[in-house]
């Protein structure tokens, strides 16, 4: 057997026909891998004779390698279903295959492209493309889109030419667009890009000078115009494609943990802002420390309102202040791998657990900071009163102003690493869940207000993970309460000493009890 044509179909029933009609005099079989067409595509293709398979999609260079495993010719020409081979190419295919000494085993072949009703030489479309070889000569990548022809050997032109059918009308390109920039943003997400606003415009621009004016896309006149403009409109979807899907996938392993204590007007609020984020986690976890029902109703509120989000309300009695045993408890039930712990009494800027997850680096936890929000001002934003970042970093009703300030470039060079106890608070950190476990979680014995989180951080730190400060990133507004009892301070303060001393790595009463 000589030849083997391939081809990959999904709704083609207006070309499938013709593409097998202009190489089947010369083809020993033709193979039809299709795509579960809605359409003719199949009953035509098994009349024209090709062999048909149907198998669901699952992307392009996966659907192609689907057709080469087929293929059983010792030459393979692999098109696409709105290419048809030109007379001249079939004559110039008939040579190479029947020479006993062909000038190569891979070749490519001149694509002349048709949109929109014209034939189109300029912008960038007038290519060689790979598509046809000796059997087992060529390999192609499993890029869902985008897909890669890979040979070592040598590659030879011919110009004879395949007539490629592109667009027949903007509504056949808009709808391609729709399926390829899915398929493009699908691909890219796997290498966790995230293309900022600058880029998406900056590219689309490119794309459109590059197409229409470098490449003289403007000679082939308003189809020329068209080819440029929406493929422009193909870029800027991908990329913008793209970055929705960064920031829904982003949060699909990340925990977050609130801890509360019979305030539900600071915890709504803490919700409220946890809800308006960038990125959400893939669940939130209430470690509530023993509140009355009203904390409960509110959390159940929020779970019927927000059925899109995963809200778990984790209660224990109340026996005192125990916030170590309150997160372990929750720290139990989260199942990402992530772990971001807050307090209920915080309002997160709407980057905040964007930042913890985009700063997440393997060997460190994150210690975020606060901004303080005085007990007038507090009150008003209880009331109702909105945060307002221009407004209030003049108000003298907020202290820590620069801890208002998101900049990637500061916090780039600001944010530091290092194994020291200063600064340690757990209103606002972040950790890997294996490390959690490997330090046995909050040491449960320490009760009362103090001491827990630096302890649990002594603890990381005699394991070898180190602590990363950030600065101008992950901003929380902290809102006023009155000091906690700190009657239980002096013994915690011993506890810390002793495990100091006794260079402690695990919590002797802590996470494990849960399993």
């Amino acid at each position: 057997m000589k030849l083997s044509v391939g081809i990959i179909t999904f709704n083609e029933e207006n070309r499938i026909g013709k593409t097998i009609d202009a190489i089947k005099e010369i083809a020993d079989e033709i193979i039809v891998v299709d795509s579960e067409s809605r359409d003719r595509t199949v009953e035509i293709a098994k009349f024209k004779g090709a062999k048909v398979f149907v198998e669901k999609w699952k992307g392009y260079g996966p659907q192609k390698n689907s057709v080469l495993e087929k293929c059983r010719g010792e030459w393979i020409l692999l098109l696409d279903a709105d290419e048809v081979v030109s007379a001249e190419l079939r004559e110039k295919i008939k040579k190479i295959i029947n020479s006993s000494n062909p000038s190569s085993e891979v070749y490519k072949i001149k694509l002349r492209n048709i949109a929109f009703g014209r034939e189109i030489k300029f912008g960038g479309w007038d290519d060689y493309v790979i598509r046809l070889w000796k059997n087992g000569k060529v390999k192609i990548s499993n890029r869902e889109v985008h897909e890669k022809y890979q040979t070592q050997e040598k590659i030879e032109k011919i110009k004879e030419l395949i007539i490629h059918y592109t667009y027949d009308s903007i509504e056949e390109f808009l709808e391609k667009l729709n399926r390829y920039t899915s398929q493009s943003a699908k691909e890219y997400i796997k290498n966790k890009k995230n293309p900022s606003f600058i880029k998406i415009y900056s590219k689309m621009l490119f794309r459109f000078v590059k197409m229409y004016i470098l490449q003289l896309g403007f000679l082939d006149g308003y189809e020329g115009y068209l080819l440029a403009k929406y493929s422009s409109i193909y870029t800027m979807t991908k990329y913008t494609k793209l970055r929705e899907a960064y920031y829904n996938t982003l949060g699909k392993d990340t925990s977050l943990v609130i801890t509360t204590y019979n305030w539900p007007d600071a915890l709504r609020l803490c919700l409220e802002s946890v809800l308006a984020q960038t990125v959400l986690p893939h669940e939130i976890i209430v470690a509530d420390d023993g509140s009355r029902e009203e904390t409960a109703n509110l959390v159940r509120d929020f779970q019927i309102s927000n059925p899109f989000v995963k809200i778990i309300h984790s209660w224990q009695e109340d026996k005192g202040f125990r916030a170590g045993m309150s997160r372990n408890k929750a720290i139990a039930k989260a199942t990402g791998n992530y772990v971001i712990i807050i307090d209920g009494d915080l309002i997160l800027e709407r980057h905040f657990v964007q930042d913890h997850i985009e700063k997440k680096e393997n060997g460190f936890f994150i210690q975020g900071s606060r901004v303080i929000i005085s007990k007038d001002k507090s009150q008003k934003i209880i009331n109702g009163e909105k945060l307002n970042l221009q407004k209030n970093f003049f108000d003298k009703n907020f202290k820590n102003k620069l801890n208002m300030i998101r900049n990637s470039i500061l916090s780039k060079i600001l944010t530091k690493k290092d194994k020291n106890l200063k600064g340690i608070r757990s209103c606002n950190m972040s950790f890997f869940k294996k490390d959690l476990e490997l330090v046995n979680g909050f040491e449960e014995k320490i009760e009362g207000w103090g001491r827990e989180d630096s302890e649990l951080a002594l603890r990381l730190f005699n394991n070898g993970i180190k602590k990363k400060k950030l600065k101008f990133s992950a901003l929380t507004y902290h809102i006023f309460h009155k000091e906690n009892d700190r009657s239980h301070l002096k013994e915690n303060d011993k506890l810390l000493s002793d495990a100091i001393k006794n260079k402690k790595m695990v919590a002797e009463k802590g996470l494990n009890q849960y399993d």
